[in-house]
């Protein structure tokens, strides 16, 4: 049966753009630092934190870090890494681990060496609507957007993506991306008046302009 709607004329919706607003690397911050400080459940801070610095530092999907366990966790090459089953598109990769999250993770951990990497209170698996809880109201007490755990993810490709040495490369494969346009749909830089090229071309070119009157 002919769809009726096929005729119709369907606005055209920009793949690359996203309305919701990106944190800064300052704001990040804050919101790491409410999570670690100001938790309104005491109990959960160190969980909190440790799980927002791993998302965040190794460029991770919710579910896979969700899906995690502690015996996950290695040591290779001399570095920390977490093996994940549930790479988008299939197969296991090992992430690396920075220090500082590496840290906060054993400080969460406190010893435990079996299950859930990030669990409930009673050892069961945390599940994605929890998480979307935890970031709405972490969000409100940092005075910020609200965010669902995705938005994380947009936020640690667009702050590495900004860096002065940033590999665009290198960002695809941390993301896990096999399309660096993918990676660069979560650019929320690209975005930024501040960025145009145009200022760096203006001022080259005011600057022959200078020389040229002298």
């Amino acid at each position: 049966m002919k769809n009726p709607f096929d005729a119709v004329q369907r606005p055209y919706v920009d793949p690359d753009y996203s309305p919701t607003p990106g944190y800064t690397e300052e704001e990040w911050a804050r919101f790491l630092t409410v999570a670690r400080d100001q938790h309104r459940v005491a109990a959960y801070r160190k969980r909190t934190y440790a799980m927002l610095l791993v998302l965040y530092t190794c460029c991770l999907r919710i579910n896979s870090l969700l899906n995690a366990r502690v015996e996950d966790l290695g040591y290779d090459k001399g570095h920390r890494v977490l093996h994940l089953e549930q790479v988008k598109g299939g197969g296991r990769k090992k992430k690396p681990i920075p220090p500082v999250a590496w840290d906060a993770l054993q400080d969460y951990l406190e010893g435990r060496t079996t299950g859930w990497l990030f669990c409930t209170a009673s050892g069961g698996q945390l599940d994605e609507p929890a998480v979307w809880r935890l970031l709405q109201s972490l969000a409100k007490r940092a005075g910020l957007p609200l965010r669902g755990p995705h938005g994380t993810k947009v936020d640690a490709i667009t702050h590495a993506l900004s860096k002065k040495d940033a590999r665009p490369d290198k960002v695809q494969h941390w993301a896990d991306h096999k399309d660096s346009r993918t990676t660069q749909r979560y650019n929320q830089r690209k975005e930024l008046l501040d960025d145009s090229p145009g200022y760096g071309l203006a001022g080259d070119v005011a600057s022959a302009l200078e020389h040229s009157a002298t």
